[in-house]
């Protein structure tokens, strides 16, 4: 028994999206960058971001951040897990098991959040699922206003991207910031132990999988880890580098592009003998968002040749990000308070 084989990354196998060019306010070098970013999404799902405007010393700090929670003691986590909210934020311990007996759980710890949402916001009062607060451990006062404003800068960046992403599709600009009025952002931060190249592999880093939302910016640390399975079908790297953010498109994306941007399976396994820390921020549409294709892709039946996997949508109706999150959620996640919805 070993870990799962991989392939090493090939030079500009993932590709690198410069955004330093933009600084121009060029017209012609926006519309060039955003059908660069549509390329990468249709044949890759995956890309580098570098020069996006977030320092790399803001994010190293993060990381910190992200450290300094994970050495606190397990009961004082525990306190403030995930199981413990209707609203799924907290703290998720390693080889978390959802209701889904078939999933095997993860090798990693988290911590998540949502939109800090106060008791007298209307879609709190309304009871609307997913909607409230945040749950803090109460020993580290200062990781809620790093995170909450760390949450709040890659929102904004989610609207500059969601605009790219439709220009790059010759959209019109409001074509997704429409269904991020009030969105379901979400940030979490994550801690993965090394694993022997001898272990069994019945239990990964991260399972394989695709994101649920539209898209998502992740940050990695030094050690690496992150595998994407790539168009000819080998699990390949993503190594890291330093400053960038690595994006990947999710399941509602997909759908609204009929499959033109590629939600692609990724999974993580920590091979390199060192504590392994990233931080990914899902930019996930409005609840009441309804998810279906935008436009026709005349490869839709290629598109949709793509592996499955649990958290694969199937897009055959219209269908909300509400009702995706809560069934996914209710599926892959410890907490019995949210009711489930066939999707």
């Amino acid at each position: 028994m070993a870990l799962p084989e991989f392939k090493k990354v090939f030079a500009h196998e993932v590709p690198v999206i410069d955004l330093s060019v933009l600084q121009s306010g060029d017209p012609a070098v926006y519309r060039d960058i955003a059908h660069r970013i549509a390329e990468a999404s249709h044949t890759m799902g995956f890309f580098y971001v570098v020069n996006h405007g977030m320092p790399a010393s803001r994010i190293d700090a993060m990381f910190e951040v992200a450290r300094r929670f994970f050495a606190l003691p397990l009961e004082e986590k525990m306190a403030i897990r995930l199981a413990l909210s209707d609203k799924y934020r907290g703290y998720l311990p390693f080889k978390m098991m959802g209701a889904d007996p078939s999933l095997k759980g993860n090798l990693h710890e988290a911590f998540q959040i949502h939109a800090e949402l106060p008791p007298d916001h209307p879609a709190v009062l309304a009871g609307k699922p997913l909607h409230g607060a945040n749950q803090w451990p109460a020993s580290l006062p200062g990781l809620r206003t790093a995170m909450l404003d760390y949450f709040r800068d890659m929102s904004a960046l989610s609207q500059t991207f969601l605009r790219m992403f439709a220009a790059g599709l010759d959209l019109p600009p409001d074509s997704f910031t429409r269904y991020f009025q009030n969105p379901m952002m979400q940030l979490r931060i994550m801690h993965y132990p090394p694993q022997e190249p001898t272990e069994s592999g019945d239990h990964l880093g991260t399972r394989p999988h695709t994101d649920s939302g539209a898209f998502t910016f992740l940050a990695q640390d030094e050690v690496g880890g992150l595998e994407i399975l790539s168009p000819a079908g080998d699990w390949i790297t993503v190594p890291p580098l330093r400053g960038s953010f690595v994006m990947n498109i999710g399941e509602m994306m997909k759908i609204w592009t009929d499959g033109m941007y590629a939600a692609t399976p990724h999974r993580v396994i920590n091979r390199y003998g060192l504590e392994r820390y990233s931080m990914p921020f899902f930019a996930t549409p409005d609840f009441d968002a309804v998810i279906t294709p935008q436009l026709s892709n005349p490869d839709r039946e290629k598109a949709a040749e793509m592996p499955r996997f649990a958290t694969s949508v199937a897009g055959d109706r219209p269908i909300t990000c509400g009702e995706i999150l809560t069934y996914l959620y209710g599926r892959i996640w410890p907490s019995t308070k949210v009711q489930r919805v066939d999707a």
